[in-house]
């Protein structure tokens, strides 16, 4: 799709303003706006379906080029027909504002769902599986999406993710036109979008699913950690190989098409453990539709003004209350028995002594001047102890204090330390710098090498006209079908224009080649085109050779880079960090091809087929 025009701040029309331009919807609400437009609600009539209606400025309409480009673009998405792909009904222009109808979901986009929340493993799997699937059948229609990332990514009632917003589609193989401002989203656009707008493909998509795979594994972003899911969040680390494939920054390196991805991710849904039914630390999608019922607030401000009120009045009325029933009990239960126990002894002085009975030897009968005083003081006494009792224990709780010393001890012996240095994240990030940097080498070998060939094949062709016209018809084919077979080879011209002779006569006799004539009149000729052969095959040696001297520069700044983190590595846990990086360090020093094939995607470590053993005949 042509650039739009650049637009001041867009105001979405009230719904009863846009009704009349559409007469066969009932537009209901306005859903959304933003600079790219408006999305309302509404119902089609005719067959009472639920849609939604999305309007873009009127600076969109106004340009002739982005009008053409809309209207071819939204045709070939509404023959896109996929469960996890936004169907379009309809499109056109209202008032000067372009239109473009589609199917209502009800639900909230994945960022709405998950942002900044690692959900469970198989269920990040699953949504990103069913993106890719999408995606896939948008690349098979010929549609790139252009803008993949959770915002555009809508989850419905069963949490089944729709890609939506295809409005920065454009078709595969469009070229882009100079000056054409380049869209998408920061941290999710590959990297070929910006470097290199001219040759994006369906890889630029899967990078940024890629990073949505990331993101809802780890709940960040590949820019804001660039540890490997597995350590961020201790996922399965087989995601880790797929993010790292999905996210490489040379294109080629990357998955070839959604679907292949996809297939790898569901031979891990089918191994891992299904999500548990309680709330685990990271939520799934869904988990918002099945979030406990909060009791109305209601129920709230009796509480409140009850525990307000309670230590304004019944605290300290309370109180009081208690220590005059238990004054008037312990006056009830020590007054009254000396009234009734004093009584006797103030009667039985003025009594007639009588003998002591046999059944109570109380000395009570005894002249009452000493007896009575005694009482009285010996009574009261019983109700001191008790408080002594309390005043006595109360400094017991003082030694409490003294164990907070101890507790603060406990915390010294801290549990080993683990390595705090992810040495294989490192390296992993140290390599797919280089390789980013490399991959800007290899292109220019690449447009170096192709233009050295199509030089060289001007200048042969420029020797054949010089031929006379009935010698041309035996040169030409030879010179066509030999620039066509080194342009099957990489744009590269062959060590030695002499036709190798098969040893076997049985053996097919490889076709004629331009070194090689057959007249002796061409002699002169073939003479030429060695030359020209040996000085355009000096220049492609020479971009080898600044090739490998590149590359070899980079492989001394990425060694350099190695040491500088191993020497930071002292502490003691850090010693197998240390060691791990110094190994890289070693493998690259002494193996020459280790780095080259690093550069290229390429496993240094994978064993390599060894050629086929000769078995000696028998005699």
């Amino acid at each position: 799709m042509s650039a739009p025009p650049p637009i001041a701040a867009f105001e979405a029309p009230e719904p009863a303003r846009l009704a009349p331009f559409f007469p066969g919807y009932e537009i209901e609400f306005l859903i959304a706006t933003g600079g790219m437009g408006a999305v309302y609600k509404a119902v089609q009539l005719s067959l009472d379906r639920p849609v939604a209606i999305k309007i873009l400025p009127r600076e969109f309409g106004e340009d002739a080029s982005y009008r053409a480009s809309f209207e071819a673009e939204a045709k070939a998405m509404a023959r896109l027909n996929h469960p996890n792909l936004i169907g379009v009904y309809d499109f056109g222009e209202v008032a000067g504002m372009l239109f473009i109808i589609m199917e209502f979901v009800p639900g909230k986009t994945l960022f709405h769902s998950a942002h900044g929340i690692a959900i469970a493993a198989n269920e990040a799997a699953r949504i990103v599986t069913d993106v890719c699937m999408g995606l896939a059948h948008a690349h098979e229609h010929g549609i790139l999406h252009r803008d993949i990332k959770p915002g555009n990514i809508l989850l419905d009632q069963q949490a089944r993710p729709k890609i939506g917003d295809f409005g920065l589609a454009r078709p595969i193989g469009s070229s882009v036109e100079d000056g054409e401002t380049i869209f998408g989203t920061p941290h999710y656009t590959a990297p070929e979008v910006l470097k290199f707008p001219k040759s994006v493909g369906v890889r630029a998509d899967i990078f940024s699913v890629g990073v949505v795979l990331h993101e809802l594994l780890t709940g960040r972003l590949p820019a804001a950690d660039t540890r490997r899911p597995s350590v961020i969040s201790g996922c399965d680390p087989r995601f880790d190989a797929i993010v790292r494939r999905s996210t490489h920054p040379s294109p080629h390196l990357r998955y070839a098409s959604a679907v292949e991805m996809a297939n790898d991710l569901k031979a891990i849904i089918h191994t891992l453990p299904a999500a548990p039914v309680t709330p685990a630390k990271h939520p799934p999608v869904t988990a918002a539709k099945h979030r406990p019922v909060v009791p109305p607030a209601r129920h709230q401000p009796p509480v409140r003004r009850i525990v307000a009120a309670q230590p304004k009045t019944s605290g300290y009325g309370v109180n009081l209350v208690v220590i005059g029933v238990i004054v008037a009990v312990l006056a009830a239960f020590f007054i009254s028995p000396k009234k009734v126990e004093t009584s006797k002894p103030d009667t039985t002085p003025e009594s007639p002594p009588l003998p002591p009975p046999a059944q109570k030897p109380d000395p009570v009968p005894i002249p009452s001047t000493n007896p009575v005083p005694k009482p009285k003081l010996t009574l009261p006494k019983p109700t001191p102890p008790p408080e002594r009792k309390t005043v006595e224990q109360a400094p017991e709780p003082k030694p409490e204090p003294e164990p907070v010393i101890t507790k603060v001890e406990p915390v010294k012996p801290v549990a080993p330390p683990l390595p705090s240095f992810d040495a294989a994240g490192f390296i992993e990030r140290a390599r797919s710098s280089m390789q980013l940097k490399a991959v800007t080498l290899f292109t220019a070998q690449t447009k170096d090498i192709e233009k050295n060939l199509e030089s060289c094949e001007r200048r042969v062709k420029r020797e054949i006209r010089h031929l006379e016209k009935p010698r041309r018809p035996h040169v030409e084919p030879l010179a066509e079908t030999s620039f066509q077979e080194w342009r099957n080879n990489g744009n590269r011209l062959p060590n030695s224009l002499d036709v190798p002779k098969p040893k076997d006569d049985k053996a097919p006799k490889p076709p004629p080649s331009l070194g090689t004539g057959g007249k002796d009149e061409d002699k002169a000729f073939f003479k030429e085109v060695r030359a020209i052969h040996a000085d355009y095959l000096a220049k492609q040696n020479k971009i080898d050779q600044k090739l490998q001297a590149d590359v070899a520069l980079l492989a001394l700044t990425y060694i350099q880079g190695l040491k500088q983190q191993a020497d930071k590595l002292t502490a003691p846990h850090e010693r197998n960090a240390a060691e791990q990086i110094r190994a890289e360090i070693s493998a690259t020093q002494d193996r020459p091809q280790y780095f080259s094939d690093l550069m290229h995607g390429i496993d240094p470590n994978a064993p390599k087929e060894s050629a086929p053993a000769v078995k000696a005949d028998a005699k």
